[in-house]
């Protein structure tokens, strides 16, 4: 009797699928099989394919996290730039002198130069934390795809020995 057998299993990432396929079996002997149990269809192999995907979002996040602070100073001190800019021309209209006009703006223009400063260990500081998030990341990708070469590796043997037990269980069902 022909019926439709119904394959479902559950990805890693919590997703189901349901594949079916057309089998001349009765169906109180009829088991539904899970993609686990199909060599070609190891969780493994899943693994290795998302990998890349899981690497560059990885470093994606470890490279804004390490952005972000140094960002978010950046964004403070152009702030503190415009309000000081403006509290100088203000200070500039109310000067009766050229005495106090010199004074006001040197003293704008010394605390421009300690931003300016202040941008530049930034900068530096970024530059470190950059070069240790990329190292971080390759050493991780390095170290997972270390892993996953381990891990298929792993899964060829155990589709080899499937295989060969069923090569095997076949004879000897012939025989």
């Amino acid at each position: 009797m022909a019926r439709m057998r119904k394959f479902e299993t559950t990805s890693d990432s919590g997703e189901s699928a349901t594949i079916s396929d057309s089998a001349t079996e009765d169906s109180a002997q009829a088991k539904p099989e899970s993609f686990g149990q199909l060599p070609f269809f190891d969780s493994s192999i899943t693994r290795m394919m998302g990998l890349p995907v899981e690497v560059w979002l990885r470093a994606q996040t470890g490279l804004l996290k390490a952005v972000e602070p140094v960002a978010m100073g950046w964004i403070e001190r152009r702030r503190e730039a415009a309000t000081a800019a403006l509290d100088t021309f203000e200070k500039m209209s109310h000067c009766n002198d050229l005495q106090e006009l010199c004074a006001v703006q040197r003293d704008w223009f010394e605390a421009a130069m300690r931003r300016f400063d202040t941008d530049f260990h930034a900068l530096a500081d970024q530059a470190l934390a950059l070069s240790q998030e990329a190292m971080s990341a390759t050493r991780y990708a390095a170290q997972t795809s270390s892993e996953m070469t381990g891990l298929a590796m792993q899964t060829a043997k155990q589709a080899a020995t499937r295989g060969q037990e069923m090569v095997q269980q076949a004879t000897d069902q012939a025989a």
